[in-house]
């Protein structure tokens, strides 16, 4: 699919790549920073998880 405008920032897009992606190069980088920080957020997990009762011991 091709986009013509940014979907981040809503700037005309220039180059092939940032058209068939839909984002211009900094918000792509910005939107995959993005997805990288959800997918770390979603698999931390805290030592009372980890240790449950022994945590306390």
């Amino acid at each position: 699919m091709n986009h013509t405008e940014c979907a981040t920032c809503g700037r005309k897009l220039k180059d092939k790549k940032s058209i068939e992606r839909g984002y211009g190069p900094v918000c792509y980088e910005k939107h995959l920073n993005a997805i990288a920080d959800e997918e770390f957020e979603k698999n931390q997990v805290t030592i009372d998880e980890v240790m449950g009762d022994e945590a306390y011991v």
